[in-house]
């Protein structure tokens, strides 16, 4: 057994394989607060609502949060902000541990493997991963698990590129960040984080229409495309418009941050995206036209859009975490065998 586990700003997915099945464990990483009484806890703790008690209140956290919003007409409160723990959400701590307990669950035996994502520092903030990344795997440690951080876009070259023995440009369009990682033989050659993703895409479409935040991230994951046949004037449009600025500001960076010197001569490499935020659709032919018009400074094979993007970092952990728990027991038995 071992666990890969996806810390998004938006989502916490874990993985495990059970049999030839890979299982996910899903969570929004959000809450509501609402006022405590016996009856509302009663109530929530008989339908099996995910929550937790503070003094004189009453957090939903999870899947639930974004249901109990919308009741009672109150904005969700999110632990993670750009692709980190929050400084500016006092309860960001209590809530991310209790929604990692509830999808990882116990482990199976002790010190089991568990890798979990970690973004990289992004090159247009100055925003520092560190004390998030210590935090994560604190609980983590603190659960049983033997836990390690791993880059959020190699965990998607692990989880897409194994047939190209783990050699491509890996990118992870999360909410609160895009990661970016370029890797041959699975050793990572560069990678970077920006501090744009699919919240920058709400905020600014928010901002532009005057529409509340959740509401125009519940339009985004209901059923919306990128065909930019939508009327520029609403939110649809005005999420298409920032979906493109997003995409050329990322593909700016990644030409502004590959160094020749580190791509193979002659070898063309093989680019994946995933991600919730790549979800729409559309999103895969708009990111391959704009990279068709860039100038990048290597010969690309081909770009491909991961066929499950929610979960492809959750199983890239899950890869890195089997493979590495592979090891131990082939370091074990090697003593075992020679004393024999």
């Amino acid at each position: 057994m071992a666990k890969g586990l996806d810390v998004g700003t938006m989502n916490i997915l874990s993985a495990q394989q059970d049999g030839n099945d890979t299982v996910f464990v899903q969570q929004r990483n959000s809450f509501v607060e609402i006022e405590y009484s016996d009856m509302a806890e009663q109530m929530l703790s008989r339908s099996e609502v995910l929550h937790i008690r503070k003094d004189d209140k009453v957090y939903v956290v999870g899947d639930d949060a974004l249901n109990f919003a919308n009741i009672f007409n109150k904005e969700t409160r999110r632990p993670m902000k750009h692709g980190i723990l929050s400084n500016d959400e006092k309860s960001a701590i209590p809530m991310m541990k209790l929604i990692i307990e509830q999808v990882v669950g116990e482990p199976a035996y002790p010190d089991e493997k568990l890798y979990f994502s970690s973004p990289a520092d992004p090159i247009d903030s100055d925003l520092s991963t560190l004390y998030h990344q210590k935090t994560i795997e604190s609980f983590l440690d603190d659960m049983g698990y033997d836990s390690e951080p791993i880059n959020e876009g190699m965990s998607v070259i692990y989880s897409e590129l194994a047939d190209n023995n783990f050699t491509g440009l890996g990118i992870s369009f999360g909410a609160g960040m895009t990661n970016v990682c370029l890797a041959y033989y699975a050793v990572p050659v560069m990678k970077f984080s920006v501090a744009r993703g699919g919240d920058w895409v709400d905020e600014q479409a928010a901002r532009a229409t005057g529409t509340p935040v959740d509401k125009v991230t519940s339009i985004k994951e209901d059923d919306f495309e990128l065909d930019f046949t939508t009327d520029v004037g609403g939110v649809e449009g005005a999420l298409s418009i920032y979906y493109e600025n997003l995409l050329d500001y990322v593909i700016e960076n990644i030409v502004k941050e590959v160094d020749e010197e580190d791509v193979e001569e002659g070898l063309d490499v093989p680019v994946v995206v995933t991600g919730g935020t790549s979800s729409p659709d559309g999103f895969e032919a708009l990111f391959r036209d704009h990279l068709e018009d860039a100038n990048i400074p290597f010969s690309i094979s081909g770009v491909t859009h991961a066929d499950e993007p929610l979960y492809s970092v959750a199983r890239g952990g899950l890869v890195a975490a089997r493979s590495d728990e592979d090891v131990d027991h082939q370091e074990e038995a090697e003593p075992a065998a020679a004393n024999e």
